[in-house]
Order: C-alpha cells, then sequence, then structure tokens
C-alpha cells in the first residue's frame, strides 16, 4: 500500500513492530526460560529505544489533530491511546516467572495496533488531515531529544 510520503517512516516503524510481534510469539511458543529472559531484555530495549518515541510521535502529531479537529476519529483514537498505555505499563512488569503470559499479551496488542494504525487509522488520515498537519508529522521532533 502506497502512503503519504508524511506518513512512510511511521509505516516502516510499524512494519518493525509487526516483525518484533512475530519473533516475540516464536519465543514464547517455543523457547526456554534462557530465550524468554532475553526476550524480556530485547522487549524492554525496543520500547526504550524505539516504541516510546513512536507513540509519541503519534501522540502529538496524529491523535492531539484529531481530537482537536477530527472527531468523527475520536473512537478510534482512544482504543489506540488505551492500547498505548496498556503497552507502556505492561514493559516495566515484565518477569520471568509470568513471562510466557505477558510476552504474549504484549505481542498479540502490538500486532493488532499496528494492523489497525496502518489499515483503518492512516487511510483516513491521509484523506483528512491538511499538508500542515501531514508535514507535522513528517518533521515531528521528539521530546527527549
Amino acid at each position: 500500500m502506497k502512503r503519504a510520503e508524511q506518513l512512510q517512516e511511521l509505516s516502516r516503524e510499524h512494519h518493525g513492530s509487526l516483525v518484533m510481534a512475530k519473533n516475540i510469539i516464536d519465543v514464547v511458543e517455543n523457547g526456554t526460560d534462557a530465550d524468554l529472559q532475553k526476550a524480556i531484555e530485547m522487549v524492554t530495549k525496543y520500547y526504550d529505544d524505539e516504541l516510546e518515541v513512536h507513540f509519541q510521535h503519534e501522540e502529538h502529531t496524529i491523535f492531539a489533530p484529531i481530537f482537536k479537529q477530527h472527531q468523527e476519529y475520536i473512537e478510534i483514537s482512544k482504543v489506540l491511546l488505551k492500547e498505548h498505555g496498556y503497552m507502556r505499563l505492561l514493559i516495566p512488569k515484565l518477569k520471568i516467572e509470568t513471562a510466557r503470559e505477558d510476552l504474549a499479551n504484549f505481542a498479540v496488542v502490538l500486532k493488532n495496533h499496528t494492523r489497525v494504525e496502518e489499515r483503518e487509522l492512516f487511510p483516513v488520515i491521509e484523506k483528512s488531515f491538511t499538508d500542515e498537519q501531514l508535514d507535522a508529522v513528517l518533521n515531528f521532533v521528539p521530546i527527549n531529544s
């Protein structure tokens, strides 16, 4: 699917999220306790290095304009924002004792969340956002920078 130029970087990041979700599921289904521990570390690093910035990017440049000017997409946005919160809260609680269940839940939420953004949210953004709003998506600078 061809994306607007301004959304292409987020779409590339989404592809990485889908790969990450698949890798996590593989470990959950077939991994040893040592593999699960490595997966916890991998997911935590992924969150710290990439996912939190990705969430901020979407929240500031996509969800904020939706709540201000595109109320017809608030319901889907609320669901997606709750999923951001769920993932944010789950990551620091990951531990080996509950790793199979928690990692599986994280992977499923990450995969489904990413697909909804790509298949449902991004197409309406491309149609509804102004060029200025799309450019803000492209030019986002993370808060931590």
